[in-house]
Order: C-alpha cells, then sequence, then structure tokens
C-alpha cells in the first residue's frame, strides 16, 4: 500500500527520485560504471525509494510518515550497497573468502529484496524465490530427476552477494541500464505531453466514424503502450479516458472495459519500443534491436487489426454513435510544434541512433534529452519556460518512481535465474519438456505457453518473460525452434497473461474504472485478443510471419494473414452487415486461422471454408434471441418514447394556452 507522505518526507522522497533518475541518465550518457557498482547504486536508490514509499502492510488509512523500523531498512539496503560498490574488486580477486560482515550483509540483501518485491508486486514472486532457495538447500531429499547433491550455505550467499550471478546479475544489470533508460523515456515522453497528444490524434483519426471511441482506445493504449512497458499503467492512463467515454456514447461497460484491457496489453508487442520488452530479448539474444522490432511487427499489426475489426463491428451491430465533432480537435490544433516535437523528434532520434549501431543505453540517452530540450524551448515565454521547468521536474520525479515497481522484482528474478543454474533445475526442467514432448515442438510450445501465462499472473511481463525464458527457451531451441520465434513466443504469452483470467491484472484495473465485472471484461478481453493466442504457434513454425524467408513469400504471407485477422474478428464478433449465424461462425473462425498459417497449402482450404460460410450466411439467418431486444432497438424504442412524451407535453401546453385565451 503506497504512503500518503506529507511535510518532510514528501521532499526526501522528491529528492531520492529525482537524484535516481539523474544517476542514470548520466551514467547513461558518460559511461556506465563497472558492473556491480552500477549495479549496487541502482539497487541502492530503488530499494530506498520503496521503503519510503510503500507500507509493510495494508492499512485502513495510508500513513503519512515512515516509521523507524522501515528507516532502519533504509540504512541497512545503503550498508549492503555501498559495501558492494565499495569491495567490488576485492570480491573479485577473492572468490570464495569472505568476512561475517560480508555474509551479514549477503543475507540482508537477499531479504530486502524479498522484502520490497512482497511490497510492490505481491507475495507471488517473492514466495517463488523462496521456493527455489529452499530448493537449494534441500535438494538432497528431494525425489527424482530433481534430486541434487545440495549447497553449502556460506558458498550459497558467497554467489548471491559477492560475485556478477546473483544479486548483481545480469538482469540486474539489464535493470540498471537499459531497462531504467526507457522507463525513464517514456516517463519524460508523457510528462511532456504525450499522453494526451496520443489521444488526441486517435479521437482525430477515429473518433468521426461509428465505434469512434473504441476505436479511439485501441489506437491511444497501442501507443501509448509502446512506452508506459505496463498492461495496468496503460489501463488506468488512456482507460481513465476512453471507458468512460465509450460508457456514455452507448457501449456496455464490460465491453469497454474489455476494449481497454487488451489494447492496453498489446501495447507491449508493439514496435518501436514495445515497452522495452525488445531490448531485453535483444540482451538476452545477442541481437541487434532493430532485428527484435522488425520480427514483431508484423505479429502486432495483425493482432490490432482484428481488434479493430472487431469493435468496429460491434459498434455497426449496435448501431452506436461516434464521437461528437465538438469533443474533437482540428488537425492546426494537433500538428502544432509544441505538441509535435517533444513526441516524434525524439522516438525518430531514438531509431536512428539504433539503426545506426549506438547502443539502446546511449540511444535512449539522447533522445530523453531531446524530449527534454524540445519541450522546454518549444515557447520562450518566460512563464511558460518555468512552468515547463517545474514540469521537467516533476517528470524527473515520475521517472525514478516508475523504476521502483522493476527494481526489486528484477533483483528476484535474477536471485531465481541464479539458483535456477546453480543447481541444475533449468537443464533438468528442459530434459523433462524434451523427454515428455518427444519429438513433437507443438507439446513443447504447450507446454511453455502455459509456464509464461502462469508466471504472468500477478507479475509484471518482464520478470515473467525473463524466466521463463531461462528456463523453457533452451528446450525449445533443441527441438529445432528459431531462438528468436521462441523468446517471441513466450514474451507473448507472458504480455497474454495480464488478460487471461484467473489472475488476468490488466482485467481488474480495468473493472475498477468501468465499474462492471472483471470476469466479464475479461472474456470480452479473450475474444478480442483471440489471434494473439493463435499468431504465436503460427510464427513457431512458419517464421514468414517474423519476416524470416523470401521477400516474396513474406508479403504473400502478410496479405493472407491479413484478411485472416479481419475474419477472425467477424466470427468473434458474429456480425458482417446484419447478425450471423452460430453455424457461419463456426465456419468462419477455422477458415481464418487457416489463412493466417502462410503456404498455399492452408490458404486455399482457408478461402473455400471462408466462401462456405459467406454463401451459408444467405442461406441460414441468425436466430434472434427469445425476449431480448439489441441495443440499438432499445435505443430506438426510447428515441420514440421521447419523440412521445415531448408531443404530448406541447399538446398540454397549446391546451393550456388555449383555455387561457
Amino acid at each position: 500500500m503506497r504512503r500518503d507522505l506529507k511535510g518532510a518526507w514528501k521532499w526526501i522522497v522528491r529528492g531520492v527520485a529525482v537524484a535516481f533518475t539523474l544517476f542514470q541518465l548520466y551514467t547513461g550518457g558518460f559511461g556506465i560504471l563497472p558492473d556491480m557498482q552500477q549495479r549496487a547504486l541502482h539497487v541502492l536508490f530503488g530499494f530506498t525509494l520503496t521503503l519510503i514509499l510503500f507500507s509493510p502492510i495494508k492499512r485502513a488509512q495510508p500513513e503519512t510518515k515512515v516509521p523507524f523500523w522501515d528507516i532502519l531498512l533504509i540504512l541497512l539496503t545503503i550498508a549492503c550497497c555501498i559495501n558492494t560498490y565499495i569491495k567490488f574488486e576485492w570480491f573479485h580477486f577473492h572468490l570464495g573468502e569472505s568476512t561475517t560482515l560480508d555474509l551479514f550483509l549477503g543475507v540482508a540483501i537477499v531479504i530486502l529484496a524479498l522484502e520490497t518485491g512482497r511490497r510492490v508486486i505481491g507475495w507471488v514472486f517473492p514466495l517463488l524465490t523462496v521456493a527455489f532457495l529452499l530448493y537449494t538447500f534441500l535438494g538432497p531429499y528431494v525425489p527424482g530427476m530433481f534430486r541434487h547433491p545440495g549447497f553449502d550455505p556460506i558458498y550459497v550467499i558467497q554467489t548471491l552477494n559477492q560475485t556478477t550471478l546473483g544479486v548483481w546479475g545480469f538482469v540486474t544489470g539489464i535493470s540498471a541500464t537499459l531497462l531504467a533508460m526507457f522507463i525513464i523515456f517514456g516517463a519524460f515522453l508523457l510528462f511532456t505531453g504525450g499522453g494526451q497528444t496520443f489521444i488526441d490524434i486517435a479521437l482525430r483519426l477515429a473518433g468521426r466514424y461509428r465505434g469512434g471511441p473504441a476505436l479511439v482506445a485501441v489506437m491511444a493504449s497501442s501507443l501509448f503502450g509502446t512506452v508506459s512497458g505496463s498492461a495496468v499503467a496503460n489501463v488506468v492512463s488512456t482507460g481513465s479516458f476512453t471507458i468512460p467515454l465509450m460508457k456514455r456514447l452507448g457501449y456496455k461497460p464490460e465491453f469497454a472495459g474489455g476494449v481497454e484491457a487488451t489494447a492496453s496489453s498489446g501495447g507491449q508487442i508493439m514496435p518501436p519500443i514495445m515497452g522495452a520488452g525488445a531490448f531485453i530479448m535483444a540482451e538476452l539474444l545477442g541481437i541487434p534491436y532493430i532485428e527484435v522490432a522488425c520480427a514483431a511487427a508484423i505479429p502486432a499489426c495483425l493482432f490490432y487489426l482484428a481488434v479493430f475489426t472487431a469493435v468496429r463491428l460491434e459498434a455497426l451491430r449496435l448501431n452506436l454513435s461516434p464521437v461528437p465533432a465538438d469533443e474533437i480537435l482540428p488537425w492546426r490544433k494537433i500538428l502544432t510544434w509544441g505538441k509535435l516535437a517533444p513526441l516524434l523528434l525524439p522516438v525518430a532520434a531514438l531509431l536512428g541512433l539504433l539503426i545506426r549501431g549506438y547502443t539502446p543505453t546511449t540511444a535512449g540517452f539522447w533522445a530523453c534529452v531531446i524530449a527534454l530540450v524540445l519541450f522546454f524551448f518549444s515557447d520562450f515565454s518566460l512563464n511558460r519556460m518555468k512552468q515547463r521547468l517545474k514540469i521537467i521536474i516533476t517528470g524527473l520525479e515520475q521517472g525514478g518512481r516508475n523504476l521502483v515497481e522493476v527494481v526489486s522484482l528484477l533483483v528476484c528474478a535474477n536471485i531465481i535465474i541464479s539458483l535456477v543454474n546453480l543447481t541444475g533445475a533449468g537443464v533438468k526442467l528442459s530434459e523433462l519438456i524434451i523427454s515428455g514432448a518427444g519429438t513433437s515442438l507443438l507439446l513443447a510450445l504447450i507446454c511453455g505457453a502455459m509456464v509464461a501465462l502462469i508466471l504472468g499472473m500477478g507479475i509484471p511481463t518482464a520478470g515473467a518473460y525473463l524466466i521463463v525464458a531461462a528456463v523453457i527457451s533452451p528446450a525449445l531451441t533443441k527441438l529445432g525452434l528459431i531462438p528468436l520465434a521462441g523468446h517471441l513466443f513466450l514474451f507473448y504469452f507472458a504480455v497474454l497473461s495480464a488478460i487471461t483470467p484467473p489472475v488476468c491484472v490488466a482485467a481488474f484495473a480495468a473493472a475498477g474504472i468501468a465499474q462492471a465485472d472483471w470476469l466479464k471484461i475479461a472474456f470480452v478481453a479473450l475474444r478480442l485478443a483471440l489471434i494473439a493466442y493463435f499468431v504465436p504457434f503460427i510464427f513457431a513454425y512458419e517464421p514468414e510471419l517474423i519476416m524470416i524467408g523470401k521477400p516474396i513469400e513474406i508479403v504473400g504471407a502478410v496479405v493472407t494473414a491479413a484478411i485472416g485477422a479481419i475474419f477472425l474478428g467477424v466470427g468473434m464478433m458474429g456480425y458482417l452487415t446484419t447478425q450471423l449465424s452460430v453455424p457461419v461462425r463456426i465456419l468462419l473462425i477455422p477458415g481464418a486461422v487457416l489463412l493466417l498459417i502462410p503456404g498455399w497449402e492452408t490458404d486455399l482450404p482457408g478461402i473455400a471454408i471462408i466462401a462456405l460460410a459467406l454463401i451459408g450466411r444467405r442461406l441460414i439467418p441468425a436466430i434472434p434471441l427469445i425476449g431480448k431486444r439489441s441495443t440499438s432497438q432499445h435505443q430506438n424504442q426510447e428515441r420514440k418514447m421521447e419523440a412521445t412524451g415531448n408531443t404530448r407535453i406541447r399538446d398540454k401546453n397549446k391546451s393550456k394556452d388555449k383555455g387561457g385565451t
């Protein structure tokens, strides 16, 4: 539970958060410190902010100050991180040696990681970390193939605290450099007006059409999601505008929430930034970022094409109104230097630097600098510049606050990965998957998808993806899957966990705004996002959809897959100029899935099935639900009653006037 800090503590939080952001910017632009030093200071800031901002337990009223015991934990955090910062070279040259203080601080930093993780992301991930710790010590008592000889506690503590294999490992390094830079970049884009600009552009492009509010939600959330990195943050930011707008113009609350949850989750798979997921994947695979972004582009476009089709057809089916014209800004007010320059030029600079071969951290630093400079000097009025300076300071503070939700998560993830490698559990699990699946890649993919969905239920996408990639991807690679396809496959299902029941955090967030049943919202989201559950399996077998193959094959795959995406939306919504019967919908969905799969062997049957469904649409009429009227009928009836009521009132007024005369 977040504290509502007052007085001096409020200023302390602001100072620490701004210092955190400035540290990340400085090291990103002027040179990263040696690994353990960079990571130690990153963890120091992250854990300190967490212990200040979050209460250890939920309370009826938020705390307004930090209690004494949390101050002690903050001091302990500082001691752990400064000890590592000072002694990193000694640790390197004295492997297997440690003082009593080193061992104490080694235990303390692990406990602090678990406690800060519990406060920020809940019990699931810390308990998973504890389970792996127990497995490390109790290995001799584990039956079957997962038995191992066990490890001396001192050796485990030394590995976790005095090497780059534990708390200060590779994943913490990603958090301390690359991920931190892009979280800060996202905060800058949004606080310099990017979030509102996204919504204004989406309103102008889609708001005029029937179903405009839902199309606006899809478009704005896809744009916002590329930089936010969090489905929940996306729902809260754009959903607070789009969900009430959809409800006001006729959408059911559960459908409005489902649209927002789906679109917000999909933002993480949409290039160019993908919520920093592309950069993490590039680091793990050791390939340029641009390769990951290009591979993710076609599946992401297919996803949003299917969602766009579904929400558009739902609007036509219900005969819903577009966004009122007076709520849509004209292009001349949207396409201004002050609004577009701080949003588009930094993104263009980021992509340009990445394409030219700069590291993602350096490219992110210069993108942040360009965003701030353009925002500050977009208006030379002295009063406006003072206001913009305050906004920049707020953006610096928010950048540090946003990092809090990542640091503890990735430190715990690094501990788990370290213990998986130490105990050999990853290799054994890969062997188990291979032995269970035999030569069947499909069974291994299903297993990987289930693990990613389960891990993602309750923890952010980045953590779920990192763990499942470390454990499952080696098995998929051994079965012949292209490594990039395997990582994208696992990343997709980690993202989909946000809308997959029973723990679907994006649906929970949307339910709070829409004031609707979260389970109904989750099922709407599942219908809208159905294509995302098929596409990863398809590109695992047919890599043309991730731009691997001959150009002519890629173009052909994109064309047929786009047609399949459209008809999948038609089948899920059950509407195409008129209501579709159940048999027709049953034919459309498998036909569309066949078109999604590249190759004429599946395209021809897919086209035939869809053609049969469209012919059957003329022969098999939709059966209306007995005793129920569509929303459009209900609205028309309300309009008639309102008109009748107005006529009666006018008649009464006329009769009164005549009587008075």
